[in-house]
């Protein structure tokens, strides 16, 4: 996997956090990009300290945020409505699709989206 662009998901995010030698191999040399929703969900964790948040920030700020447009939210309306995926997966999902990117996620959940999207399984 090197040279291309992915599209990271927040369960690979926390995995790199925590310091995951294995994921940040998976994303080496690779254009990382990450979804407004992913920020959100790292950042809204019940008794984060200053600290942590700081860590969080810093981490998000490395890649190239994508904000929401009107693509991603019909499209994310259209994966819940069809697969029944939470909204912030739908989301993610849509913004994968919007950038034509794959997506880097552990969520096996994503699977039923197979045919619609390129999809990158990390296994930990």
């Amino acid at each position: 996997m090197s040279g291309k662009r992915l599209l990271l998901d927040t369960n690979v995010a926390l995995y790199l956090l925590r310091g995951d030698r294995s994921a940040a191999d998976a994303i080496h040399g690779q254009d990382v990009l990450i979804s407004f929703i992913t920020r959100m969900e790292l950042l809204a964790k019940p008794g984060m300290t200053k600290t942590e948040i700081k860590q969080v920030e810093a981490f998000v700020g490395e890649w190239p945020l994508v904000e929401m447009n009107r693509f991603i939210m019909d499209q994310a309306i259209l994966i819940r409505r069809r697969h029944r995926l939470k909204l912030p997966d739908a989301i993610i999902a849509a913004t994968a699709m919007y950038l034509g990117l794959p997506l880097l996620t552990a969520d096996r959940v994503f699977e039923r989206l197979s045919d619609e999207m390129a999809l990158l399984l990390y296994e930990p």
